[in-house]
């Protein structure tokens, strides 16, 4: 019998527990130890399958029998730079493409909720790649040009920072211009605390690099 992680669901390892970012419900989950094992069993071959732990996992929804999403932590380069604090200020992002973007994911986020907000992000992402000839480029000195101009756009926004739909914003200005961006989601624990940033391979796009730096990825876009 096969095993998948459930569509909706993603999650990264941070101090050796299974943080779990439950799109469905729009909550994040802190396994146990027995459940975070069976998740590392299923996703390695030939690993012996602790069965009770496993099946909770069925009865929570957080994986599925039969084939599908491989059963793995989200992976990402660990942040080393910030584009913020590197380089000189950037153009190319105006105040109103900053506005309309903020505003619009924000107004998705409060009416429509957090799933919904990320298969639209998710869309435009793809509808960005085909129009690039299939793939968006990777180009972390032109990307940090325009992320210094989106914070600086950002500031004539009269809202409120809030991550995700800020961090959306950026990465669908980066997109729309052809450029490779994850939009990441993380965790800390002891608190938990959660946010979420645009990162390219190494480098942070969104934020300094020691508001990121101790989050550990548990959800990529």
């Amino acid at each position: 019998m096969t095993f998948h992680l459930s569509p909706h669901v993603s999650y990264g390892l941070v101090d050796s527990r299974a943080v779990v970012l439950d799109l469905e419900v729009d909550r994040y989950l802190l396994l146990g130890p027995a459940e975070t094992e069976a998740l590392r069993a299923l996703g390695s071959a030939g690993a012996p399958l602790p069965l009770a732990a496993s099946r909770n996992l069925l009865v929570r929804r957080l994986i599925c029998e039969g084939p599908g999403n491989d059963i793995r932590p989200i992976e990402q380069a660990r942040p080393l730079f910030s584009a913020l604090e590197t380089g000189e200020p950037g153009d190319g992002i105006a105040a109103f493409e900053a506005l309309r973007s903020c505003v619009g994911n924000l107004l998705t986020l409060r009416l429509r909720g957090l799933s919904p907000l990320l298969r639209q992000g998710r869309a435009y992402r793809a509808r960005c790649a085909r129009r690039a000839n299939g793939s968006l480029a990777v180009d972390n000195d032109r990307a940090g040009v325009l992320a210094r101009s989106f914070a600086d756009a950002r500031i004539s926004v009269p809202m409120p920072r809030l991550c995700i739909p800020d961090s959306l914003a950026l990465a669908q200005c980066l997109w729309k211009r052809g450029l490779a961006a994850d939009l990441l989601f993380g965790v800390q624990l002891d608190p938990l605390l959660a946010h979420a940033w645009v990162q390219s391979e190494a480098l942070i796009l969104s934020d300094p690099l020691n508001i990121v730096a101790d989050y550990t990825p548990v959800f990529k876009l």
